[in-house]
């Protein structure tokens, strides 16, 4: 790759000697959507917002199984814009599915907690890439079986991309028509959910503070999830309680 890219600069008489590294890999995900995300949201802008998304996740679980198929660098940088294209054909509808489910009289309060994805996404997602790249992919580098844990690595983000589409169907099947059985389905659900976000910020809270170095960043978004999961569960048992008791 690095040979490639010096070879065509010189050819265009600039005699920079180009090194591929770490942070050309970010550049790949923001260059694809720079280039591509004004033409992906003109060719999705009028299709349905679930099967939009449920396309862009496809997108981007080929995108993971394309990194998980070959150690090729040509292969690498065509899996990350293959991701990225399904990044962006899934985003643009994301709060306009949010639009569509929320009740008529708590859209507002939706769309607020739509913008939690972003803290989602950075604690599970980066704190769990980066323990599995710590401690599964970085002790083989260099060793016969570093394409192998590749591989894995590469494929349980894809099936965990199956899974959260398969989740979103799922949901839109479920709860999005707003009815008082639905409802009530969704505050049980939802007692569920902040359970499990209690849980896990005080799993990644212990796990900022284990390693070496202590990692800040996880340990203030796992205080988050824990104000988060707690709070929730604070606000639905003060709901719960105050709800007239029906007559027998």
């Amino acid at each position: 790759m690095s040979d490639f890219v010096t070879s065509v600069l010189s050819r265009v008489g600039l005699p920079v000697a180009f090194q591929f590294d770490v942070e050309h890999v970010t550049v790949i995900n923001a260059g694809t959507i720079i280039l591509l995300q004004v033409l992906v949201s003109r060719i999705v802008r009028d299709w349905r917002p679930l099967p939009t998304m449920v396309t862009g996740m496809a997108f981007g679980a080929a995108g993971f199984l394309l990194l998980a198929s070959s150690m090729s660098p040509w292969v690498f940088v065509l899996g990350i814009a293959v991701f990225s294209l399904g990044e962006m054909t899934a985003h643009p509808k994301y709060y306009s599915f949010i639009g569509q489910v929320a009740p008529a009289d708590r859209k507002a309060l939706y769309m607020g907690y739509a913008f939690l994805y972003g803290v989602f996404g950075s604690l599970l997602g980066s704190s769990l890439g980066a323990f599995l790249y710590e401690r599964v992919l970085k002790p083989t580098a260099g060793t016969p079986q570093a394409s192998g844990t590749a591989r894995a690595f590469w494929l349980m983000f894809a099936v965990l991309d199956v899974i959260a589409a398969a989740a979103f169907v799922l949901f839109a099947r479920l709860f999005a028509p707003d009815t008082p059985q639905t409802r009530r389905q969704a505050l049980a659900v939802m007692r569920v959910v902040y359970a499990a976000i209690l849980l896990a910020g005080g799993g990644f809270l212990s796990l900022a503070f284990t390693q070496t170095p202590v990692q800040p960043r996880m340990a203030v978004q796992a205080l988050l999830f824990i104000g988060l999961g707690l709070g929730g569960l604070v606000i639905m048992g003060a709901r719960r309680s105050s709800e007239p008791v029906p007559d027998p």
